[in-house]
């Protein structure tokens, strides 16, 4: 029950990263369609970009454990930043999502793309630190009320 538990745990919070990601890059699609001047996305498209979004999400949970109170090392950050953009990168070039682009607009998708790993991942280190300082906070006020 325990392995099942901590698997479900797992699979929820990754899930979460999952729709983050796949909102952010279907925005991103949707954007340059009417750009381009189409008004639709293929369903294809939303189908690889969904696939694209759960296999980095599934990486990135191996990468950045989110079983303890620390904050990440430089190497799993950078670990996975590589990672990100590798994946996104290359499944962006490999589907087409993107076809057309120029060079301005690769460089404004580049840039929406490490904006967004870059607020994923102060979200994380201000919400861990945030947790701990609240968690030492009661500890502090439970060990007060014991010593009494």
């Amino acid at each position: 029950m325990k392995l099942y538990l901590r698997f479900y745990r797992w699979a929820m919070q990754m899930k979460l990263r999952m729709g983050i990601y796949t909102v952010a890059l279907l925005f991103c699609k949707i954007v340059w369609n009417w750009y381009a001047g189409i008004y639709e996305v293929r369903s294809l498209d939303i189908l690889t970009i969904w696939a694209t979004c759960l296999i980095f999400a599934m990486v990135e949970s191996a990468i950045l454990p989110n079983d303890n109170d620390r904050a990440y090392s430089k190497k799993q950050t950078a670990v996975w930043a590589v990672a990100a953009n590798l994946i996104f990168l290359v499944s962006a070039f490999w589907n087409n999502w993107f076809q057309g682009i120029g060079g301005l607009g690769t460089g404004v998708l580049l840039f929406f793309l490490e904006l967004v790993l870059a607020l994923m991942w102060f979200g994380d280190n201000v919400a861990r630190y945030v947790d701990s300082a609240q968690l030492n906070r009661q500890l502090k006020a439970y060990q007060k009320k014991t010593q009494k």
